[in-house]
């Protein structure tokens, strides 16, 4: 079984040379790790020490699952994106932004500022991750792969109104912090998937233009990967080519 200590958690979070004290968005993958000394706890405490105390530091808690039960929950939703993020969920002092799908859990000092975002749709204007490409946040990928471990990119695509998406609604019950049900219609920029074709993203040669132009930074921790992208510069090259190729992430599929 593969076993990560916290001596080198440490290690490979410094190597990347993050700045204290800043925003972050923080995807994980813990299985990658095996058996992770000092479990979750031990984890964060990592993250916390080589963040900052001052850190103000956000993890998704996306519930996948409310396309079939069209039920979501602010205390009651786990959180789908890992035991990480549920850990975080969990913990006092953490708030959680409402969305049935993509919700984030947060805390640290600009936490009431993503907390009090009322977007609609997952990643459109309003929303905490647009927020995060104001703030000029850094994105940390710990264990997972580039696809779904930088997920402010679909962000960037509702941004660029690409073709291949559309806004579709989703009612279903939504129950605010304070157990009220909120009477609002929630949206997500959805892939296009007709009975013919379907859209897919491509993600390998967008990964590839960032290393190529030094927009990440990547390490590999115990064999996992470790990178760390900062939203604004990421996001803005992305643009770049979206608009000039509105088809540069996305192939059509025929059935």
């Amino acid at each position: 079984m593969i076993k990560t200590s916290l001596a080198q958690i440490s290690a490979g979070l410094q190597a990347m040379h993050l700045p204290q004290n800043h925003v972050y968005i923080v995807h994980s993958s813990m299985l990658k790790f095996g058996l992770v000394e000092g479990g979750l706890a031990g984890v964060f405490a990592c993250l916390k020490e080589v963040l900052g105390p001052q850190a103000t530091i956000l993890m998704p808690a996306f519930t996948f699952s409310y396309g079939h039960t069209r039920v979501w929950d602010y205390h009651g939703s786990k959180s789908e994106a890992g035991a990480l993020t549920e850990y975080f969920r969990k913990l006092p002092g953490s708030y959680r932004t409402i969305h049935p799908f993509h919700s984030l859990s947060v805390a640290g000092p600009q936490a009431h500022l993503f907390a009090s975002c009322t977007n609609l749709s997952s990643f459109g204007p309003g929303s905490p991750f647009s927020l995060l490409y104001e703030m000029e946040a850094i994105n940390i990928a710990f264990g997972t792969e580039f696809e779904g471990g930088a997920t402010f990119l679909h962000h960037t695509e509702e941004v660029a109104n690409v073709p291949y998406r559309f806004h579709k609604d989703f009612p279903g019950v939504v129950m605010s912090e304070s157990g009220e049900q909120l009477s609002l219609s929630y949206k997500m920029f959805v892939r296009e998937i007709e009975e013919t074709h379907e859209y897919d993203n491509q993600w390998d040669h967008v990964w590839s233009d960032f290393v190529n132009e030094r927009l990440v930074v990547h390490e590999k921790l115990n064999g996992a990967n470790l990178f760390a992208l900062r939203i604004k510069p990421a996001h803005d090259r992305f643009l770049q080519q979206l608009m000039t190729d509105p088809l540069y992430c996305a192939v059509k599929r025929f059935k």
